[in-house]
């Protein structure tokens, strides 16, 4: 189905270096220096990134100094190929509009007795730092999180400017890498929703609900769900500090959510899709398209299951004998870079699949999470 597109220029991030606002490193001793970096593909050897170019200043600083201080706390890395250690991973959210950083330290055990003493010694080294957090993952293996937190100095939240909007974000929920490329993102959708007013608009995966409260200033009303209980307390406190009243937030399964959004609202006019890196799930799916709504926003940050998807939507219904329910133009019409100078260099690109019998337009969106 989309052998035939052309595929149009790409809009480059606007920052080329220093944007990554998140960040994640594992920690490692190797060669009896504490190590902060990434794994090698394929590998249990970690790389010290002692300095990244593609990360803010502050976070380099602060890295390059939780690695002297660990060393000398004696706090011991974790190794997952033997269980033992204790410090499994670094998480750094940096907020441009604040110019603040949160550290999350990820343990292997909740009994963390430098914890308290290293967070306290973070704050009074860098005035930048607004809160060390502390995620207990007390499962063997290399998952990076766990299910509980606890805020070991400051605060646990960082706060983000997208736009008009200002948004929260505690340790534990999802958030681009790229702010700067998300605001892009999340007007572009605004932009080819074309709402007017009254709409009813349904938004499936919605995280801290950055998409939703874009797309409130110009829909009737907004509904939202996600699968995270902490994203969609997040959202609801994002539209109340943000003004925003006709946005409604719910936590649960998006296939089940969907299906009881669908008995109360007779006529959704837009469905938009930002699922994780798995893509929708099929009841999802199944669910979602029984809503009949006419429109469809998907944006995806992987490109093997928004192919797994499209060919879903190409093949869902049995095909006519003379002509395909579903056909795509053949014109992406936005590309826009979110990971500069990586590996990882992730696209947004933007095209249109039309279901002929439904007159249902669906438009799609890659993009870097």
């Amino acid at each position: 189905m989309l052998a035939q597109l052309e595929v149009a220029s790409v809009t480059p991030s606007p920052r080329r270096l220093g944007y990554r606002a998140r960040v994640k490193l594992v920690v490692r001793r190797t060669k009896g220096e504490v190590a902060a970096g990434l794994y090698v593909p394929q590998s249990h050897r970690v790389i010290d990134i002692s300095s990244c170019p593609v990360h803010p200043r502050p976070v380099n600083l602060v890295v390059q100094y939780l690695k002297r201080k660990v060393q000398e706390l004696g706090i011991v890395p974790y190794d997952e190929r033997d269980d033992s250690g204790d410090l499994r991973y670094l998480d750094f959210r940096y907020s441009f509009a604040r110019r603040e950083l949160s550290v999350t330290l990820v343990t292997r055990y909740r009994d963390f007795p430098q914890g308290v003493l290293l967070a306290r010694s973070l704050c009074r080294k860098f005035s930048f730092v607004s809160g060390v957090i502390q995620n207990i993952n007390d499962q063997r293996g290399n998952v990076i999180w766990g299910n509980s937190f606890r805020s070991l100095a400051g605060r646990d939240t960082i706060l983000e400017q997208m736009g008009n909007l200002k948004l929260v974000f505690p340790a534990g929920v999802f958030s681009q890498s790229n702010p700067f490329t998300a605001r892009k993102l999340y007007e572009r959708v605004y932009d080819r929703a074309g709402l007017t007013g009254g709409e009813t608009v349904l938004d499936l995966y919605c995280g801290v609900g950055p998409i939703s409260l874009y797309l409130a200033a110009a829909a009737r009303q907004v509904w939202a769900v996600d699968d995270s209980e902490l994203s969609i307390m997040t959202a609801k406190q994002n539209a109340r500090r943000n003004g925003v009243g006709n946005c409604r937030f719910f936590a649960g399964d998006v296939a089940a959510m969907v299906s009881q959004v669908r008995q109360s609202q007779p006529q959704i006019d837009l469905i938009v899709l930002n699922p994780p890196r798995r893509g929708v799930q099929p009841a999802a799916l199944e669910t979602m398209l029984a809503v009949n709504a006419p429109r469809i926003i998907y944006v995806s940050c992987e490109p093997t299951s928004l192919a797994r998807d499209l060919d879903w939507f190409a093949h869902c219904f049995p095909k006519p004998k003379k002509s395909r329910r579903w056909s795509c133009c053949k014109k992406v019409n936005t590309r826009i870079t979110c990971n500069r100078n990586t590996g990882h260099d992730f696209m947004a690109r933007l095209l249109e699949i039309r279901n002929r019998s439904a007159a249902t337009q669906v438009f799609i969106t890659v993009a870097a999470a």
